[in-house]
């Protein structure tokens, strides 16, 4: 009912008893000055708004306009923001009211969500003292998919729940544009923009003025609607491996899966089938979630090259085709032979669920003779002695974990992933426990006790739990292995390391102490358990100077045994009957 038919249908004596209390509930909010009370109470009374609760966006609206036509702008701006803090006050009285019910929440409805006005006073209040607050009015009454519309509004609340500041206004406004890019194009579900849609976001985002990229929200909203699912959506489009809660020996913290994406294959059927394939690697096998990912875009990127070409209709043509592709990209045999596995693996899972009666190809046929390669990577001694001599100008937690690396070899996953209770004395040697995210093992090794006595006065100092990361990022989670080599990359560059050539590779202080052990006289074998290997063919790619080695043992020998040519005679004279040469003949046994 309108406003003034309300009034008309008011009785005088009850329209008296209701000013009263619009003036009592008025008079409670002492944060607002009278003079600016007296207005709002005017405004309300000739709309028929009885209780401050009532004030809404279009009564904002509507009061705003009433002022312009009596007050300057600035003014304006300041009995509006009245109303404001008076719809606060009214949202914090509901909330003590109903206190036990405990926090409250909004409801979607097909109507307009006002940020300041929200029902939890937290947010209300958070946007209180925005400065443009008309851009905090969201429109969910709007023609568009009611589904869509639902996922903006958890969307909405998981930007405001998860950011703030800048930050989450800048989402806002991202998220405001693709509520208004996806109601122009009817789409009804986020989690089904391809990826030419989102192109065409990202250029009309920048046409209004968006200088960075603004695609990001459609993946902020998908991991929205993702994370808050009742149940896990294996049907959606992106899967974001946080929501899974996997065993945490199949993860590794220093160099997280954080999704796994289906958009790249075109053919739907396709994309719903490797879905389906990547469900059975996840629940069924007992695989890392890092190798399982490799396989997810190996076999992502071959069904992408078929198009729109039916998986289940492949033909030995379409395969010879993928394969001399793959031929092109001039892969390492070890590397191309793991793509075109992880193909088979795929087919071998449509022909076990029945999709295909066979794979139209023999991977054996197609499959590359690896010969092991041994790359020199150790770093020179004058290398790391430059680098220890300028360590003291890092923080201290990246100076402890070059030490890690230099010291006693360990994979760079391995440092940022050791816990406080890592380092103990046994008998008179120095140990650390490490777990091998590459292995999914513990391993034991003695360390310096130079680096024991460290690390004990590093634990001490920053009061780190058996249980918790040694080596920490910001938020107590284990430390970034990605973030530790750009850390050093750029810390060798400032520091002119090698005269500003030498960039940091933190594996090969690895192959470092392996060639140091098999030089210094340790067995392939034990630099084999050492370095945590199961097989020995692993530990020879390692060790740099097999050869300095084999040179010494031969120095050795002929040291003992004389030289190969102290054997060697030159026979006398000139050409022979035959017209043989002068040769060499043999003077004794060797």
């Amino acid at each position: 009912m309108p406003a003034y038919q309300y009034l008309q249908a008011v009785p005088q004596e009850d329209t008296g008893q209701l000013q009263e209390q619009l003036e009592r509930e008025l008079a409670e909010c002492t944060e607002v000055h009278p003079t600016y009370r007296n207005k709002l109470r005017a405004f309300m009374e000739s709309r028929g708004i009885w209780h401050i609760c009532d004030l809404d966006y279009t009564a904002r609206e509507e009061y705003g306009k009433s002022l312009e036509k009596q007050i300057s702008p600035a003014a304006c701006m300041k009995y509006v923001r009245v109303m404001d803090l008076v719809k606060l006050h009214s949202i914090k009285g509901q909330v003590r009211a109903v206190r036990e019910k405990g926090k409250p929440t909004a409801e979607y409805e097909n109507g307009i969500l006002f940020l300041p006005y929200h029902p939890d006073p937290e947010i209300a209040e958070r946007f209180i003292n925005a400065p443009r607050k008309n851009g905090l009015a969201w429109d969910f009454g709007r023609t568009a998919p009611e589904k869509m519309k639902r996922q903006i509004f958890d969307s909405l609340h998981y930007v405001i729940g998860n950011y703030s500041g800048d930050q989450m206004l800048v989402h806002l406004h991202r998220l405001k544009g693709l509520y208004g890019f996806c109601a122009d194009r009817g789409i009804g579900d986020i989690d089904g923009i391809e990826p030419a849609q989102a192109d065409e976001f990202e250029g009309l985002m920048r046409a209004s003025g968006e200088k960075r990229t603004a695609s990001g929200i459609i993946d902020l909203c998908r991991k929205a609607l993702f994370m808050q699912a009742a149940e896990i959506r294996w049907d959606a489009n992106v899967w974001y491996m946080e929501r899974l809660h996997l065993q945490p020996e199949r993860t590794n913290p220093a160099n997280p899966v954080k999704r796994l994406s289906f958009l790249e294959v075109a053919h739907k059927g396709n994309r719903e089938l490797l879905k389906k394939y990547m469900r059975y690697g996840i629940g069924v096998t007992n695989l890392s979630v890092s190798m399982l990912q490799m396989e997810q875009l190996w076999v992502r990127d071959f069904l992408a090259g078929l198009g729109q070409q039916d998986v289940l209709a492949a033909t030995e043509g379409h395969m010879e085709a993928y394969f001399q592709d793959l031929m092109e990209k001039r892969l390492r045999p070890k590397s191309y032979n793991a793509q075109a596995l992880a193909v088979q693996h795929f087919f071998n899972f449509l022909t076990a669920r029945g999709y295909i009666e066979r794979a139209p190809f023999r991977v054996d046929y197609y499959l590359k003779k690896v010969v092991p390669e041994h790359n020199d990577r150790c770093v020179g001694p004058e290398v790391w002695a430059e680098i220890l001599r300028k360590l003291p100008g890092l923080p201290e937690d990246i100076r402890l974990m070059y030490l890690h690396l230099w010291g006693i070899g360990l994979r760079v996953s391995e440092v940022c992933t050791l816990k406080g209770d890592a380092y103990y004395i046994q008998g008179k040697d120095a140990w650390v426990q490490v777990y091998q995210t590459k292995m999914r093992s513990y391993k034991r090794i003695p360390i310096p006790y130079a680096l024991y006595r460290l690390m004990t006065v590093y634990l001490a100092k920053h009061r780190i739990k058996p249980d918790d990361y040694v080596f920490q990022n910001s938020r107590g989670g284990a430390y970034r292995s990605a973030t530790y080599r750009l850390k050093m990359q750029e810390y060798c560059r400032k520091n002119g390391i090698e005269g500003g050539d030498y960039i940091f590779r933190s594996h090969d202080y690895r192959h470092g102490i392996a060639t140091l052990f098999y030089d210094s006289g340790v067995s392939l074998q034990g630099v084999r358990d050492y370095l945590g290997h199961v097989y020995e063919e692993m530990t020879r790619q390692y060790v740099d100077y097999m050869p300095r080695k084999i040179e010494r043992a031969s120095e050795k020998y002929f040291k003992e045994h004389g030289s190969l040519a102290a054997g060697l005679k030159i026979r006398k004279g000139g050409s022979g009957s035959d017209g043989e040469q002068d040769q060499p003949e043999r003077a004794g046994k060797l």
